[in-house]
């Protein structure tokens, strides 16, 4: 894997099949997920949060291990540093009342 870590050529197919395409040790993306982020894009922009839902949030990401803020969207929160949607939100929910001005 891209991270380095070892793992069983079936445990990897099993992981895939389940959709799953983080490394199970240290959470970064198993490959180069260059055009699974574009469509991504794509898709966030295609797709306009209501206005309640329109919010900063924070996030950390698996795979640069950096923290930013994104805007809240269903599909996913982007990584203001390596572009990754590769990310975990972090913060409590009160920290989601940042609403945008």
């Amino acid at each position: 894997m891209v991270c380095g870590h070892a793992i069983h050529l079936d445990c990897c197919r099993e992981l895939i099949n389940q959709d799953q395409y983080r490394c199970p040790i240290c959470s970064k993306s198993m490959s180069k997920m260059s055009s699974t982020w574009q469509r991504l894009d794509q898709e966030i922009e295609a797709t306009v949060m209501p206005e309640e839902y329109r919010y900063e949030i924070h996030i950390l990401c698996n795979d640069c291990h950096k923290t930013s803020k994104a805007f809240f969207h269903i599909f996913g929160h982007k990584c203001d540093h390596c572009k990754s949607y590769n990310t975990r939100r972090i913060g409590t929910t009160d920290d989601s009342l940042e609403r945008r001005t």
